[in-house]
Formats: C-alpha cells, sequence, structure tokens
C-alpha cells in the first residue's frame, strides 16, 4: 500500500480490487503522512464519487475503515486538521511539520492530535442470561451503554457514572474487554464487562435513552444492532458467542 489515500468529509474512499485505491498524487487539500509509503488527503464533495466512476470502483462507507489501522489513522488525523487551523494560547495559524500531524503555533508549544477517550460496555445482570440494552433518543438500533469520561475520572468510574446516568442501574465487576479507535467523532473507545443486580432502576435517568431493555440472545437476534464495524456490535456478537 503506497500511494495518497483520498477521503471526503464523510471519510468515503474508493474501493479497487477489495484495496483502498490509492494514487500517484495528492488531490483537495494538504496531505498528511500515514506511514513510510503512504499519505492520506482531505478531498471536496463529489470527488470521489468521480473517482469511483473513473476508476471503476466502489466507495466504501467510512465506518468500514475502522479495522484497517492506516485507513482509521488517515481518518483521525485528517479529522484533526480539519477542526484545528489555530493555537488555542495565542489565536495564530498552526504549521505542521512535515508529516502534517504535530502542529506548532505562535506560542511554540507543540500541539499533538487529540483523542478523546469514551467508554463502552456489557452490563450483564447478574445470574442471568440477559445483557442491558438501550435505544438513543436519536438512533433506531439497540446498543450498549456509553459515554465520554469525564476529567478526574478513572475509566472505571466512568462507566460506572454512564450506567448509572442513563439507566439507574449500578456497575458492579467492572473489568476491561478492549478497545477500538472511532476516527470519526476523534475518540477512543474502551470496553468494558460489568454485572448487576439491579433489575429495575434504582435513580432518575437522564433522558438520553428512549428505551432499556433486558434481552437474551432469542431477543438479540430479533433487534436492530449497531453496524458491523462498531465495538458495540464486537461486544454483542461475542457475548452472544458464550451464551
Amino acid at each position: 500500500m503506497s500511494g495518497y489515500l483520498c477521503l471526503d468529509a464523510r471519510n468515503r474512499y474508493v474501493l479497487t480490487g477489495g484495496a483502498p485505491l490509492l494514487v500517484s498524487r495528492p488531490h483537495g487539500g494538504e496531505a498528511v503522512r500515514i506511514d513510510a509509503e503512504t499519505w492520506a488527503v482531505r478531498v471536496g464533495p463529489g470527488f470521489i464519487d468521480h473517482q469511483a466512476e473513473e476508476f471503476g470502483g466502489e466507495i466504501a462507507d467510512g465506518l468500514e475503515f475502522i479495522g484497517n489501522p492506516k485507513l482509521a489513522r488517515a481518518a483521525a488525523i485528517l479529522r484533526h486538521r480539519d477542526n484545528f487551523r489555530f493555537d488555542p494560547a495565542d489565536g495564530t495559524p498552526l504549521t505542521y511539520d512535515e508529516d502534517g500531524v504535530v502542529a506548532r503555533g505562535g506560542a511554540t508549544k507543540l500541539l499533538f492530535p487529540r483523542i478523546d477517550p469514551a467508554v463502552i460496555g456489557i452490563v450483564e445482570l447478574a445470574g442471568e442470561n440477559q445483557i442491558l440494552l438501550g435505544r438513543n433518543v436519536h438512533h433506531d438500533f439497540f446498543s450498549l451503554i456509553a459515554g465520554y469520561v469525564d476529567p478526574g475520572e478513572s475509566l472505571e468510574q466512568a462507566f460506572a457514572r454512564e450506567v448509572m446516568e442513563e439507566t439507574g442501574r449500578r456497575a458492579e465487576k467492572i473489568q476491561y474487554w478492549g478497545s477500538q479507535p472511532w476516527p470519526p467523532s476523534g475518540s477512543l473507545m474502551i470496553g468494558f464487562h460489568a454485572t448487576t443486580t439491579d433489575i429495575e432502576a434504582t435513580a432518575p435517568t437522564d433522558g438520553e435513552l428512549a428505551e432499556i431493555i433486558w434481552a437474551g440472545p432469542s431477543d438479540i437476534a430479533k433487534l436492530p444492532l449497531p453496524s458491523a464495524g462498531s465495538i458495540a456490535h464486537h461486544m454483542i456478537t461475542d457475548w452472544l458467542g458464550r451464551h
């Protein structure tokens, strides 16, 4: 894999022969280095559609890069470049190094791409073959409980808080499961497994979830779930595989 990878604002790119299309010269904005042989460039509206037609490829949805470290890195760094153009200390324009990753402003302090940690996880009802799922007010599928880490929190504290705020349940025996970068929002998703004895909510919720349910394997098979590339989908299917 060598050359220039083009992604639009929705992180769409072109696949040819089952691999991301790389071109011999950059298009659009400034190129950022992904590795020794690969650069990434943000392109304007319609460019990906034109590129797919020109090279006879297919357009890949932005979420499909999650399992590919190079593509995920490209999406994350380009997002950082899109959002951070000025030094937060003095407002001067940022100048990026030759790789297009690390920046320096008028305050001369090095600025690295921002990563926002978020927690997500399985909450299993103790002694039962059921997990807690919620449907966000803005979505039409059921997923796991998730949220961003607050300043001063440990990851475990953040997950326990999110479970309580969103579902009114107390999360116990919180254990690390795994992680996944989520470049569309600049996040790093950290997955956990926990248990609870609270069948019903023990406290008021924040209203973020329109519906909260306990679901077993037979229930989950009938529910709309998160996209296949997401850590939520991986965690749910992993739990199903063990039950």
